[in-house]
């Protein structure tokens, strides 16, 4: 049994411009620990990594928001259809799309401040970490960022979230996780596995 067995995680990966390995690598820590996965994104199409990568979402962001906008979806032609998964851990993926598909956009912020608010674990890995600024969950909190590599869009980001910058590679604050980069995907990926298998509560 893996320490995440039972347990529900959604990525929230931008719809094109991922980063590979911030993506790739915690989805695998994360099936090796039994956890159930399921990838969001803003449109169903593959999305195409900042190298070579390809990936194709399970479901859009807006139908991974159980329990907030009530209890039945309209999605396309299938008609309307219900969707049960509570996610004791919210994982958004970074990379270049990040800053265009991600930080502005209202329902992964809704989804981040709920998920934050219900108890459970949201953790953001580099340009990731601005959909937590946009959200306002670190407020007064340092947040890892190389700082000489960062641009400027996502400083500016960090600065309006009221982030404090540090040059730490991870940080963990009462259930958010941040890595910095790519670099730290394997750590990231072990601290988000740490904090989710703290989590008791399923709904």
């Amino acid at each position: 049994m893996g320490r995440l067995s039972g347990k529900n995680i959604l990525m929230i990966m931008p719809k094109d411009y991922y980063d590979e390995e911030e993506l790739e690598v915690p989805y695998e820590i994360f099936k090796s620990e039994d956890a159930n996965i399921i990838v969001a994104s803003g449109k169903m199409k593959e999305a195409v990594g900042m190298k070579t990568g390809r990936r194709m979402p399970d479901r859009l962001i807006v139908d991974s928001m159980e329990g907030i906008t009530g209890d039945s979806y309209v999605t396309g032609g299938t008609g309307t259809r219900q969707i049960k998964a509570v996610f004791q851990g919210v994982v958004v993926v970074g990379g270049s799309g990040a800053r265009n598909y991600l930080w502005k956009d209202k329902i992964t912020r809704l989804l981040l401040v709920d998920r934050y608010k219900s108890e459970f674990v949201v953790a953001a890995i580099g340009q990731g970490i601005g959909c937590l600024a946009e959200a306002s969950l670190v407020e007064n909190m340092e947040v890892p960022v190389e700082e000489s590599k960062a641009k400027k869009p996502f400083l500016k980001i960090l600065e309006e979230g009221k982030a404090i910058l540090s040059n730490e590679d991870m940080i963990t604050y009462e259930r958010i996780v941040m890595g910095k980069d790519s670099s730290v995907a394997e750590a990231f990926a072990q601290a988000v596995v740490e904090e989710v298998s703290k989590i008791t509560k399923t709904k």
